[in-house]
Order: C-alpha cells, then sequence, then structure tokens
C-alpha cells in the first residue's frame, strides 16, 4: 500500500494548470486570475461625503456651534460640482457619496443640524476632514490589489468591476467528464431486480462544478469493454479531464482498467491507498488528459474524490490553495481500530462546544456504502493507524464542509470588543 501523501504528490505532479484566457468579467465567477492585477487610477477616484449633510468651510464661519449658514446648492451622487463656490457664511448640501466641492474641508452630518428654508444651524462642531473620503483611501493608483491565484468571489468581482474592469486574465475554466460504470446500475424510477440508483455520478457532477469547472455529465455505462472504450474515448477527446468511478477494486470485473491501460499506453498507475475509506485509487493520463479512477462504493467514491480529484482540478482552475483547513478538535467519543496499516477517515461532525472550543462527533455508521453519515458530516477524523484516543482527546480533523450554523448566536455589537 501506498502512503497518502506519495499518491497526492504522485497526482499533483502529472497535472497542468490549464492556459490562460481573457475572459469577460461577468462570466469570471469561479475561476482564478492568472495574474497580479494592477490599478490604474485611484479608488475612490475623487473625494466624496460618507454621509448625508452638508459641506463647509473650517473658518472663522464655525467659531462656534450653533452658527448658521446659508445653504447655496445641493450636491448629489454623480453630479459635478467643480463650478461651485463656497464661500464663508455658506454650506452646499450633499448627499451620501457625491464629489466634496471645492473650498470644503468638512461635511457636518445631517443629524447635527437643522434645516429652516434656506438656512442651517449647526449643532456639532466637526474637524477638518470629517465625512470625507479621500480619492485613493481604498486603493492607490498602481497598487497591486490581487495576485496571480486569486479566485473571484463576489466581492474580489465587486472589486474589479470598481476598477472599470470588463475583462480578466484567467485560467481556462476546465470541463469534467464523469462517468459512472456497471450493469448494476440504473436511472430508471422503478429498478429491476439486482440493480441500483447511481448516487455517485450526481455527487460527483455537483463536487465538480462547486470548484468553479465545467461538469460535463457523460451518464452510466455498463460492464461491456467496447461501450466503455467508446465512453472514455470520447470524454478524453472531449473535455480537459475524466472522472470515471467503479472498477477499480480487487476483483471487479477489469474492463475499466483494460480500456484505460489501452487508451494511455499503460501510464494509468493503480494504487491501493493506505487509507479507509477509499483504498483503490486509479490516476494517469490519456494524452494530456488526466484520468481519476474512483471506487465504486458511494462513500469512498466522494473521500476520494476530496483527496485526490479535488487539489488536482483546483491546480489545473489556478488555485494557489489546493487543499482543505485541518483543525483540531476535542472528540466526544473514544476512537480506536485495529492495527491495519491505514489511516482512517472517520466521517464526523465539528461543532462549538458551548465554552469556544471546538469538539467531533462521527456521524453513524461508517461503513463505504453508507451515504447518508458522509451527507450529515462536515469533516473527517484522520484516525492513525492502530492508535487508541480517549473521550476528550485532541484530533486532527480535516474540514470538508461548513460548521454547523446552528451552533451559532447572531452577532452582537454589545460584545464586540
Amino acid at each position: 500500500m501506498k502512503p497518502l501523501s506519495e499518491v497526492i504528490d504522485h497526482t499533483l505532479a502529472n497535472v497542468q494548470r490549464l492556459p490562460e484566457v481573457e475572459t469577460p468579467l461577468a462570466d469570471a465567477s469561479g475561476l482564478y486570475l492568472a495574474g497580479p492585477t494592477l490599478v490604474k487610477s485611484p479608488i475612490p477616484p475623487f473625494d466624496n461625503t460618507a454621509v448625508d449633510g452638508f459641506a463647509i468651510r473650517l473658518d472663522s464661519t464655525l467659531a462656534h456651534s450653533g452658527t448658521i449658514l446659508r445653504v447655496t446648492a445641493t450636491v448629489a451622487a454623480g453630479d459635478d460640482p467643480s463650478k461651485l463656490t463656497l464661500n464663508p457664511g455658506e454650506a452646499i448640501r450633499i448627499m451620501t457619496g457625491a464629489p466634496i466641492p471645492p473650498q470644503a474641508d468638512a461635511v457636518v452630518m445631517v443629524e447635527d443640524t437643522t434645516t429652516i428654508d434656506d438656512a442651517v444651524t449647526v449643532h456639532r462642531l466637526p474637524q477638518v476632514g470629517d465625512n470625507i473620503r479621500r480619492a485613493g483611501s481604498d486603493i492607490q493608483a498602481g497598487q497591486r490589489v490581487f495576485e496571480a491565484g486569486t479566485k473571484i468571489t463576489p466581492a474580489v468581482r465587486g472589486v474589479l468591476a470598481s476598477l472599470g474592469v470588463s475583462h480578466i486574465a484567467t485560467f481556462a475554466r476546465p470541463t469534467v467528464g464523469v462517468i459512472s460504470t456497471g450493469d448494476e446500475l440504473s436511472d430508471a424510477e422503478l429498478l429491476a431486480p439486482g440493480k441500483i440508483h447511481d448516487s455517485n455520478r450526481p455527487a460527483l457532477l455537483d463536487s465538480v462544478a462547486a470548484l468553479g469547472a465545467t461538469a460535463v455529465d457523460l451518464g452510466n455505462v455498463g460492464d461491456d469493454r467496447e461501450a466503455i472504450r467508446r465512453a472514455f474515448w470520447h470524454a478524453v477527446t472531449t473535455c480537459d479531464a475524466l472522472i470515471t468511478s467503479g472498477g477499480v477494486s480487487v476483483g471487479d470485473f477489469d474492463y475499466t482498467k483494460a480500456v484505460l491501460d489501452e487508451l494511455s499506453d499503460n501510464q494509468i498507475t493503480w494504487f491501493q491507498v493506505a487509507i479507509k475509506p477509499a483504498k483503490p485509487f486509479a490516476f494517469g493520463r490519456v494524452g494530456n488528459v488526466p484520468v481519476f479512477g474512483l471506487p465504486g462504493n458511494p462513500v469512498s467514491a466522494l473521500v476520494s474524490f476530496e483527496l485526490f480529484v479535488r487539489p488536482a482540478l483546483l491546480y489545473m482552475l489556478g488555485a494557489r490553495q489546493l487543499f482543505r483547513p485541518t483543525i483540531r478538535a476535542v472528540t466526544t467519543v473514544p476512537l480506536d481500530h485495529h492495527p491495519d496499516g491505514k489511516l482512517h477517515l472517520v466521517r464526523a461532525t465539528v461543532e462549538l462546544d458551548g465554552a469556544g472550543g471546538l469538539q467531533v462527533t462521527p456521524q453513524g455508521h461508517q461503513g463505504s456504502h453508507v451515504l447518508t453519515g458522509l451527507a450529515q458530516a462536515n469533516a473527517l477524523i484522520l484516525l492513525p493507524d492502530g492508535v487508541h484516543v480517549p473521550i476528550g482527546a485532541s484530533v486532527q480533523v480535516l474540514l470538508i464542509g461548513s460548521l454547523d450554523t446552528d451552533t451559532f448566536s447572531p452577532p452582537n455589537p454589545t460584545n464586540v470588543h
């Protein structure tokens, strides 16, 4: 058996980033920047007000609170106030986001004033620069705002839009074909004797799409060598990567292995990984197209995807961060397994323990066919070979989902320091 780290290293060493492409910003969500983003113009591009209020001059006009000023104009967001003049004893009404008029050096919040007709009374004296957002206070011209490998999240896309970007250099979005193999699989609503519904393909398609790649459903293929060969050849000639499930375990029909060995000119490596579940795994390339052969058991297929396929696809996408975070949590039950030479990946749920720490609890039956346990889990406990972990001990956990939001309270501003 091969150590987990060795198989991961082998997989990543044999995938390539996709080419750099010019992508419309509207289509770039979930992709990764191919190069650093430099700012050509400052953000914001001009001094503007952070509040609704009155732009004023801080000179002898405001020697004391209660000063009354004459309102001479109004400036809304999008207006150009460059031709306005602000004289002593005057104020200009201004709306949030509007440019600061010439001569103005502070903005009084509307809450600190009283207005009657065209006269405003200032009840609280501001200081120079109060409530003014200076040009470039968010981003300076020439600043490097994002590095290569940055994922285009909603916030990143918003920043790029604020810079006037309409197209951006990204790594190409890979198309990933997903095929399930096995005579036992059926898409029929009513199953014939001996048949089962395919859970692997839908789960793997969603897993691919969640990374920002384009998932291509290539269906189920029975245990027929020629049918498998046609399906696999179509996949490797039309997609950037191929994921198969089924036919990689010892004792399975060997059509998957035979076809992949033929198409790849024996460039597929068939691993027995020292982990449970997901011990069998196949990886190699047909031409330049990486092929991932996953086990047929549902839990094993998805765990294999997490450990091997996910980081490889993220590398192809251009991501800098390839791996899920590992954390420490206290186990709520004893953990142990008999020595078998494998790292056990225990499906579990991590949550807050009520005292601000993290606790982890195994989730249901751990059989590789029991998908419900994985569906309810947000973590995998990394349990080394042959160890006994007592209740209350700290264990290493691979976080594969979000922490349970039901264990968190809404933010309370009075508790924020």
